[in-house]
C-alpha cells in the first residue's frame, strides 16, 4: 500500500514537473526569426498603428551584398512577422546622395496625423566609416508612399530618436554621438533641430560605469519623462534618466535595467555561410532598446539579441512600471 501511495506521489511529481517545463518551453520564444531576415536585424523600432504591432529594424545583408534598404514589417503578436513592403529602396535613391547606404536605426513615429520616418544615411563610395547623418520621410500611410524632405542632414550622429511631447505638440530629437546623447527640439518642419543641441549625458556623469553611451529612446509616464540608454561595458547594460522637461535637468535610475556581458553572447550561426569562419558580425552585445505598450496594454521590453558571435535579431520581455520606474528581465538562453 505505501508503495503505491509512494508511486502515484512519484509520478504526480513527474507529471507537475513536465507540465511546468513545456510551459516555459513554450513561453520561451526569444530570438524571434520568423518572418524576418535570414542573416539577422538589429535596432528594431516597434510601433503600433490600426490594432497591429508594425517594426522597422537595420537588416544585416547577406554575405556579399548592399542592403536592400528599409523594409516595414508587420505582426498581430510581435512574435511572427511578415514583411509589407520596402519603404526605402535603396536603387531608387540617386548614387552620388549623402543618405544611400548605412540605413542606420530607422524609427516611424506617428507625428501630428503623418507617419515620419527618421534613420541615420551615408555614402559608403565617400566615406564607408563616417558617422550617419539624420535623413527624414513623412507619408499618410504607414506602409507609404515616402516622401524626403531633408535635403540636408538633421544632424550629424547616431541612434537618432523622436518624441512629442502631450502637452503642448513640441517635438524633440535624441541621439548618441562620440559617446555622449544630445536633444534638441525640433523645428516645426522637422527638417532641421532648433537652437544648439544640449548635451544631456556624458560619459562617467551619472554612473562611473557609463563609459559609452548609445541608443536613447524617450516615453513619459506619469508625468515623468523616461530617456533609456545602453551602455558598453565589456558586453551592454541599459538604464535610464528621468526629468520633468524633456531636455532636463535629469536623474539617474537607482538600477540598471539588465546586463549581458560578452561571454553570454551565443555562437551558433543560423545564415547560410561559404564558409562560416569568414563571419565576422559587429562586436554588439545588446545595444538598442525600447519600453512601450503592447496591445494588451502590457509593458514590453523590444530589443535585439546579442551579436557578438552570431546573428542579431528581434527579441522583446516583459517590463514592468510604477511610480518607483521600470524593471524588466531579459529571457534570451
Amino acid at each position: 500500500m505505501k508503495t503505491r501511495i509512494s508511486n502515484r506521489i512519484f509520478f504526480r511529481i513527474i507529471f507537475v514537473i513536465t507540465i511546468l517545463f513545456i510551459s516555459g518551453f513554450a513561453d520561451a520564444h526569444n530570438p524571434i526569426k520568423t518572418g524576418l531576415p535570414e542573416y539577422g536585424i538589429r535596432d528594431c523600432h516597434v510601433i503600433i498603428d490600426d490594432g497591429k504591432y508594425y517594426m522597422t529594424g537595420r537588416e544585416i545583408a547577406p554575405p556579399g551584398e548592399e542592403k536592400r534598404g528599409i523594409t516595414l514589417y508587420e505582426s498581430s503578436d510581435m512574435k511572427k512577422w511578415k514583411s509589407v513592403r520596402l519603404i526605402v529602396d535603396r536603387n531608387s535613391i540617386p548614387e552620388d546622395s549623402w543618405y544611400r547606404d548605412a540605413f542606420d536605426s530607422p524609427e516611424i513615429h506617428k507625428i501630428n496625423g503623418k507617419y515620419v520616418l527618421c534613420f541615420g544615411g551615408r555614402n559608403n563610395d565617400v566615406n564607408p566609416y563616417s558617422t550617419t547623418e539624420t535623413v527624414i520621410a513623412v507619408s499618410n500611410r504607414i506602409d507609404g508612399e515616402y516622401t524626403f524632405i531633408t535635403d540636408k542632414p538633421v544632424i550629424k550622429g547616431n541612434r537618432f530618436t523622436l518624441w512629442q511631447d502631450d502637452e503642448n505638440g513640441s517635438i524633440y530629437a535624441y541621439w548618441e554621438k562620440d559617446g555622449s546623447i544630445y536633444g534638441a527640439m525640433m523645428s516645426d518642419s522637422l527638417t532641421e533641430i532648433k537652437g544648439s543641441p544640449t548635451v544631456i549625458a556624458v560619459p562617467r556623469e551619472y554612473r562611473k560605469d557609463d563609459r559609452f553611451l548609445d541608443s536613447p529612446s524617450v516615453l513619459k509616464y506619469n508625468g515623468k519623462i523616461y530617456l533609456f540608454y545602453t551602455v558598453f561595458k565589456g558586453g551592454y547594460y541599459a538604464t535610464y534618466l528621468t526629468s520633468n522637461t524633456p531636455l532636463g535637468s535629469w536623474k539617474a535610475a537607482d538600477d540598471i535595467l539588465f546586463y549581458r556581458s560578452e561571454d553570454q553572447a551565443p555562437t551558433q550561426l543560423h545564415g547560410k555561410y561559404s564558409d562560416s569562419i569568414l563571419f565576422c558580425p559587429p562586436c554588439e552585445i545588446i545595444g538598442n532598446i525600447q519600453i512601450m505598450q503592447g496591445l494588451d496594454d502590457k509593458w514590453y521590453i523590444v530589443y535585439h539579441s546579442e551579436d557578438k558571435y552570431a546573428e542579431p535579431f528581434f527579441c522583446f520581455d516583459e517590463a514592468e512600471a510604477d511610480d518607483n520606474g521600470f524593471r524588466c528581465k531579459i529571457t534570451l538562453p
